[in-house]
């Protein structure tokens, strides 16, 4: 039998053998279960937040410490070398003559699969020269389609005649469509010894074929054609009469205007208040008919009064006192007698077309 008081506080397995005791005490964890313990207090290398040291970190410590190699040197100079090389083909146009060489080819075998221009149409073309267009256009059949520069087209059709503004399209695979707005004629403008027809902003049309304008109004000297829209607007609804006598509008220094009238009798207006002296010459005129008589000009521009020139003939003799009677006849009151005044044109030097006075 097994003495009870010998295996006392001694382990005994089922097996009948005595286990001995550990004399090494084992280690209790204090990790909770479920969760990873933490080493990251016991690694030193390979620690998320301590990353090894990158090469320009390990130059510039070398470089504190006074000894450094040349590599950073020699990168940089060959990156200073393909810099100053790629400028050199930049700014010698090498990059895009062969950028444009490849263009180039590959809009030739593009031609070559159909897409070149066969056909070209316009719209909204009534006095532009088709010849005129085709040449702006700058193209044969044949050329590259995708070659087509549409906007430089459109900047070169707007140069022509009659063309105010353009619309140039590419139409694949074969076609460029045109489709311009002209510019409406508003009169002739002399200027020096040129004509030009002008449309309503002053901008010249054309030099061709003025002679075919002869119905619009004729506009005289620097600036008319600028300021010839007020002047005509006003005359056509405050005199319209009036203005279908008047044979050529006179710009003065571009500061006024004369009005020469179908007879050749000049009308001077002001500056300011040309609705004014316009009103007060048709009422002279239709109670004394003094735009019919024998004189070259009527000066309106000083506002309380107006001076007639006579022709040669007219003061010629007793010509000019029967002249001044005849201009201021027994019906005009005593004021009208004194506001008017009759002046020799050779002695003053009237005004002619042209004048700047």
């Amino acid at each position: 039998m097994r003495s009870v008081g010998s295996s006392r506080g001694k382990a005994v397995s089922r097996t009948g053998v005595r286990a001995v005791a550990s004399k090494s005490k084992k280690k209790v964890s204090k990790v909770a279960p479920g969760r990873r313990r933490s080493i990251s207090g016991d690694r030193v290398f390979g620690r998320r937040n301590v990353r090894p040291a990158s090469a320009v970190m390990r130059w510039l410590d070398d470089v504190r410490d006074g000894s450094f190699g040349m590599k950073p040197f020699s990168y940089a100079t060959i990156a200073l070398i393909l810099s100053l090389g790629l400028y050199g083909l930049f700014v010698g146009g090498h990059v895009s003559a062969a950028g444009q060489e490849v263009a180039n080819r590959a809009n030739k075998l593009m031609a070559l699969a159909g897409f070149s221009i066969e056909d070209v149409t316009v719209s909204g073309r009534s006095h532009a020269e088709s010849a005129a267009l085709l040449k702006a256009l700058g193209v044969s059949r044949g050329d590259p389609i995708f070659g087509f520069d549409t906007e430089v087209a459109r900047q070169n059709v707007e140069r022509v005649d009659w063309v105010k503004s353009a619309t140039v399209t590419r139409l694949l695979p074969d076609a460029i469509r045109i489709d311009i707005v002209e510019r409406k004629p508003f009169a002739i403008w002399q200027r020096g010894g040129e004509l030009s027809v002008v449309d309503i902003d002053g901008h010249i049309i054309t030099d061709n074929n003025v002679k075919d304008y002869a119905a619009l109004p004729f506009i005289v000297g620097f600036g008319g054609a600028r300021e010839a829209e007020d002047i005509l607007t006003l005359m056509s609804s405050a005199q319209p009469d009036f203005l279908a006598r008047v044979r050529a509008f006179v710009r003065v220094g571009d500061r006024r205007w004369n009005l020469r009238l179908e007879n050749g009798v000049d009308v001077k207006l002001p500056e300011v208040g040309v609705e004014q002296a316009l009103a007060e010459i048709v009422s002279l005129d239709a109670q004394y008919k003094i735009l019919s008589r024998d004189i070259e000009s009527v000066d309106l521009r000083l506002p309380d009064r107006v001076s007639v020139a006579l022709t040669p003939e007219a003061m010629s003799g007793n010509g000019g006192a029967l002249a001044a009677k005849a201009l201021a006849p027994a019906s005009m009151g005593s004021n009208q007698r004194n506001q008017m005044k009759i002046t020799d044109p050779a002695k003053v030097g009237a005004a002619r077309v042209g004048g700047n006075t």
